[in-house]
């Protein structure tokens, strides 16, 4: 389980990928997600802040596993909001 402490490496490779959709909702049946950003952990997670709280759920953010966060660090019937408060700790602005 993640643990508070661990260190996450914002400075690694991730990309901000966007699920095909229709009226708010995944089309999974439409395709693969497709690149919306390419940049850093922290600079996707500041992408993703950035977007309508309406679609935040049709975003995923790809990173390769990390030794702190390699298994699941939240229970799927938290709501999103929640999630990202614990998944995300607070970035300062650089």
């Amino acid at each position: 389980m993640f643990k508070e402490g661990s260190p996450i490496a914002y400075d690694a490779p991730a990309e901000l990928k966007k699920w095909p959709s229709l009226k708010g909702q995944r089309q999974k049946d439409r395709g693969p997600p497709y690149l919306v950003y390419n940049g850093t952990l922290a600079d996707c997670v500041r992408e993703l802040m950035g977007k309508p709280i309406k679609g935040i759920s049709l975003y995923d953010i790809m990173t390769r596993p990390q030794p702190a966060s390699t298994r699941p660090c939240s229970r799927p019937a938290m709501p999103p909001r929640s999630r990202c408060a614990r998944i995300f700790p607070r970035i300062e602005a650089e």
